[in-house]
């Protein structure tokens, strides 16, 4: 009985141990598959949620990267959570935008492509090398060597220099069209910048303009005529005794509104002539101090009237100045005039001389009213009137600039309201080479030709005061003879006293082998100028220092003739320079009349300017009988070459090309070239 109690103790236990196991291995069992299905569960969320947001990424990558090739119409569908929904959207508007900016683009530039098209101007585009990169359809018409590829200063182009195209308008002539150039730089972004060139045909502006010139010069001189009748009538009127006070007054006004039409006539008449590029400059050294004072002396009662007060201050030992001094006269004038116009009663007007290096500087200062920097920016400007109850043109200020820089100088303008104003011109001085001039003479024979004996004997006076010694000789035939037996180095020959026989006999002087290069200074009127074009021309009452210089740089080149063939803006700059070297020339504006000039003289040196419309043309139509070793061409350039473009090769026959500022010098070099010969064969 006890055996079999203890035995149901132990299999209850046993039981239970293995209730207990089986339960722990269900609940590990349970614990384990609901493990598993969690993370089965994990991957299959991750694996949905990855698939709802790459797709759309995926979409939109692939959308940009078409946006960007170029398919502006490119959009996506927006899809996925809240951020990529807004950011699809984002997308979308941005392409939208680009897409209406690009149609807006594309239109300005067909609108653009238009307007260029049917420009009445041409417009051509050149690179940082000078290589026309595009052009409109005008081009074309107005510019045909300017086609795409071909280079901005190919033969014939007319296209200036930069510099001188960014300044302002430039006139050209091409095929019978006056053509204004402008230029514009493009800004570099990489691909080395470039110019755009602005060309506009101006001929009808041109041909109008020279209707209206020739028509005021035309009036003006049927003007002029009567006044001056009507002028001289008036005066011998007014030295009548037969006048009362009250006719006298009548003819008092009479004359004064005369005076003043002349005046009128006289800047009209000179306007004119500088517009055509018709007014005469004949420069020569003179002493600048003795025309101030006869223009003071002319206008001291004018100033008189106003009780205003004229001062001189002209220190001794001024260089003379190398200019007409008629033209220098009128400029004093207009000055001194103006700042009478323009000061108050009692006031006071100085005019001042100095030499400052290569220049004469004159002043006119007075203590007027003085001038706003707006009326200083018009001042010579045509027409322009400060004060129109004053009277006057408005021209004599604007003939002032252009007088001045024809004889190569310059004129400025200070003012300070209700203090006065000072003009300032600056004039081209005597220099070193007609210093070399005079100096050649001394020591030297001269025949001095002329049917005026007491002339004669003054002019050899002349001559020997600075060292030369000669003869007089009053028939034309004996000279020629004297020159042929005798030793003489040059000659001066009065062409204006002989008249006729004069010139003829300077045409049997260049046509004989033996004398043709006798060094000569012909005394000529303003009328026989243009008859010796190539000699050395001289006044009758040219002073020593003058004569000496003439004919000494006669017999320093040897009849050396230069030819300048060049566009009259030019001339200003260069025609100084080489009189001051005693260098005699003749200036020409094409290669038409450097032919002409040729056929008529004979020249040993040519300086042809680079900015003629077709300098090839002008160098071939040169013909330097005078030269007989060397090349005797040289081009002349206003500034540097085109930025970035090769030096072009010199022309044939060229032997130089040189800055303007070193012609004068280059021409020098020219004639040491050829050997020391003389025009008579005693003289070698």
């Amino acid at each position: 009985v006890p055996d079999r109690a203890g035995g149901a103790p132990a299999r209850a236990a046993s039981r239970a141990r293995d209730r207990a196991r089986d339960e722990t291995r269900t609940a590990t069992l349970t614990a384990g598959g609901a493990g598993l299905l969690a993370i089965l569960g994990a991957i299959a969320l991750v694996a949905f949620l990855t698939s709802t947001i790459r797709r759309p990424l995926s979409n939109l990558v692939e959308a940009t990267r078409r946006l960007a090739a170029g398919d502006l119409a490119q959009r996506v569908d927006p899809g996925g959570p809240r951020e990529l929904v807004q950011l699809d959207g984002a997308f979308n508007e941005m392409a939208e935008g680009l897409e209406e900016a690009q149609a807006r683009l594309e239109a300005e530039r067909v609108k653009l492509a238009v307007t260029v098209d049917s420009l009445g101007d041409a417009l051509v585009v050149t690179d940082g090398e000078g290589v026309v990169t595009a052009a409109n359809p005008r081009a074309a018409e107005l510019v045909p060597m300017l086609a795409v590829g071909a280079g901005a200063h190919a033969k014939a182009s007319p296209l200036p220099e930069v510099d001188r195209g960014l300044a302002g308008d430039v006139a050209a002539e091409v095929q019978g069209r006056s053509l204004s150039i402008t230029a514009g730089r493009l800004p570099d972004l990489g691909d080395g910048g470039g110019v755009a060139w602005t060309i506009r045909d101006v001929s009808e502006r041109a041909r109008l303009e020279r209707m209206k010139t020739d028509f005021v010069a035309t009036a003006s001189h049927e003007l002029r005529s009567p006044l001056t009748s009507i002028k001289g009538f008036v005066e011998l009127l007014e030295r009548s005794d037969a006048l009362g006070p009250r006719e006298r007054e009548f003819v008092d006004v009479v004359l004064q509104s005369t005076d003043r039409l002349l005046e009128l006539v006289n800047d009209l008449l000179d306007v004119a002539r500088l517009e055509a590029g018709r007014m005469e400059i004949h420069p020569r050294l003179f002493d600048v101090g003795e025309v101030i004072q006869e223009v003071s002396q002319l206008l001291g009662p004018r100033v008189g009237d106003k009780e205003q007060k004229l001062f001189l201050d002209l220190p001794p030992g001024l260089p003379k100045v190398l200019a007409d001094p008629v033209r220098v006269r009128q400029i004093m004038t207009n000055l001194i005039s103006n700042a009478h116009l323009y000061s108050d009663v009692g006031s006071q007007i100085t005019v001042t001389a100095d030499a400052d290096r290569d220049e004469v500087e004159l002043a006119v200062a007075d203590d007027g009213r003085g001038m706003t920097q707006e009326d200083m920016d018009s001042v010579f400007d045509r027409f322009v009137r400060r004060n129109d109850a004053l009277g006057g043109t408005g021209l004599g200020l604007s003939i002032v600039r252009s007088l001045a820089e024809l004889q190569g100088g310059t004129v400025e303008v200070a003012s300070t309201v209700g203090e006065g104003t000072v003009f300032t011109v600056r004039l081209p001085a005597e220099g070193l080479g007609s210093e070399a001039s005079r100096r050649a003479v001394a020591g030297r024979r001269v025949l001095v030709a002329t049917p005026r004996p007491g002339f004669g004997r003054d002019l050899l006076a002349r001559l020997e005061s600075r060292g030369a010694a000669g003869a007089v000789v009053d028939r034309a035939g004996v000279a020629i003879e004297r020159l042929r037996e005798e030793r003489y180095h040059a000659m001066v020959l009065d062409v204006e006293g002989f008249g006729a026989e004069g010139l003829e006999m300077l045409a049997r002087l260049r046509a004989d082998p033996q004398l043709e290069r006798c060094p000569l200074a012909a005394i000529c009127s303003r009328e026989q100028d243009e008859r010796l074009a190539g000699e050395w021309r001289l006044r009758a009452d040219s002073d020593a220092d003058v004569l000496a210089g003439a004919l000494g740089a006669a017999m320093l080149a040897e009849r050396s003739r230069v030819l300048v063939v060049g566009r009259s803006s030019q001339r200003g700059r260069l025609e100084s320079e080489l009189l001051r070297l005693g260098l005699d020339h003749e200036w020409v504006t094409s290669g038409t009349a450097a032919a002409q000039a040729c056929r008529a003289h004979r020249f040993e040196v040519a300086l042809v300017d680079s900015g003629l419309r077709a300098v090839e043309d002008a160098v071939g139509a040169l013909d330097l009988r005078g030269r007989r070793h060397g090349k005797g061409v040289i081009i002349f350039t206003e500034q540097g070459p085109f930025p970035g473009a090769a030096p072009a090769p010199p022309a044939p026959g060229v032997s130089a090309t040189v800055p303007i500022e070193e012609a004068g010098e280059a021409v020098l070099a020219a004639l040491a070239e050829r050997p020391d010969e003389s025009f008579h064969p005693t003289n070698g």
